[in-house]
């Protein structure tokens, strides 16, 4: 006698890692929630397309200015211009998950919260039990520019860190990036061993 149809293991599926909670179906194999989790950190010192230096001044605010290499490393100026990167894991493989900070006294961490830059005083997290975040960014080099980076919200897509004049002051703010090789959204990032 003759089957119509001969059976292989692969066409069989593997029931083993499912299980029913309240009348729902999960796969329990290999399943992480949703979350950033804080891996390594470095000291690095950011500068926008005209060579300014990021750093943060008295007010908590962070600026973009011109100072020569000697005065950003100098004792009295590496706190507000020697930012500490976190990179973290993320469970969605969106990029490089970072957060940036200065510690001056206290720490302060960059947040975006409702699409303004501002500085919160708070050590950044070990874990963030979410997958967007005020004050995670995505660090990404920049096609065709082997040495710059751009720094993408978590929180809001398609908008990133940006150097912008205001009021004859370089701020680092949070805006929409125009499609059209906007390179204000473009940095240097030189990390610790300047």
């Amino acid at each position: 006698m003759k089957m119509a149809a001969e059976f292989s293991e692969d066409d069989c599926l593997n029931f083993v890692n499912m299980k029913f909670i309240d009348n729902v179906l999960y796969f329990i194999h290999n399943l992480e929630s949703d979350y950033f989790g804080k891996l390594i950190h470095r000291l690095s010192i950011i500068r926008n397309l005209d060579d300014q230096i990021l750093f943060v001044d008295r007010g908590k605010q962070p600026l973009f200015e011109d100072m020569p290499d000697s005065d950003s490393n100098s004792q009295a100026n590496v706190h507000q211009t020697t930012f500490t990167i976190n990179l973290y894991k993320d469970s969605e493989a969106r990029g490089m998950a970072v957060t940036l900070s200065v510690t001056s006294n206290q720490v302060y961490t960059l947040s975006c919260e409702n699409k303004t830059i501002s500085f919160k005083e708070m050590n950044p997290p070990d874990h963030i039990n979410d997958i967007q975040s005020d004050i995670i960014f995505f660090q990404r080099s920049v096609p065709g520019h082997d040495d710059k980076m751009q720094f993408e919200s978590s929180l809001y897509n398609g908008y990133f860190l940006a150097c912008q004049k205001v009021d004859n002051i370089y701020k680092l703010t949070l805006k929409e990036k125009d499609e059209y090789g906007d390179k204000s959204v473009m940095f240097t990032v030189q990390n610790e061993g300047f």
